[in-house]
């Protein structure tokens, strides 16, 4: 590989690293600083009714490190578990608490961002977000790694049909 490209790779893991630091900085106060407890919830509210089996997929966490996040939120009043569809399984929802702490927590991630982003024009910011759609197409696309990848992503502001996950 030439000089400039190990550069350019280089450069760019360390956006998407300062881009991360950034996002748990900004959830740093909030579900106590766990990402994957940020994640959880944010997922369980977009798809209210999920299963504690599809959410560990999701996490890529054990079924024993779900249940015991699950609990925790669950603890803390911000997610509760209904009967699932067979009686056996637990569908999870977010409590008014809960919907309370998505809405914080993507302000939070929104402000990250934009902080991260500012010394952008609009200009350069539609070309990053065009690359980076396009970089996010050509990345493996089952649905758990979907939802994995999407798992901070603010599904009102981007939904399925203009996600490039989700693109065809």
């Amino acid at each position: 590989m030439k000089p400039s490209e190990l550069r350019d790779l280089n450069v760019i893991g360390a956006f998407a690293l300062a881009l991360a630091d950034d996002f748990k900085g900004a959830m740093q106060d909030l579900a106590d600083g766990n990402e994957s407890a940020c994640s959880a919830l944010i997922v369980i509210g977009r798809e209210s009714g999920l299963s504690v089996d599809r959410l560990s997929k999701i996490l890529r966490l054990s079924q024993p490190g779900t249940v015991r996040l699950v609990d925790r939120l669950a603890e803390a009043k911000l997610v509760e578990r209904k009967t699932g569809s067979d009686r056996r399984s637990v569908a999870l929802r977010l409590t008014d608490a809960g919907k309370r702490q998505v809405k914080s927590l993507l302000v939070g991630r929104q402000h990250a961002l934009s902080e991260a982003l500012r010394g952008l024009d609009n200009w350069e910011r539609s070309t990053l977000s065009a690359i980076a759609s396009k970089a996010l197409r050509g990345l493996e696309h089952s649905a758990v790694e979907c939802d994995r990848r999407c798992r901070l992503c603010d599904d009102v502001a981007c939904p399925d049909e203009t996600c490039p996950m989700m693109a065809e």
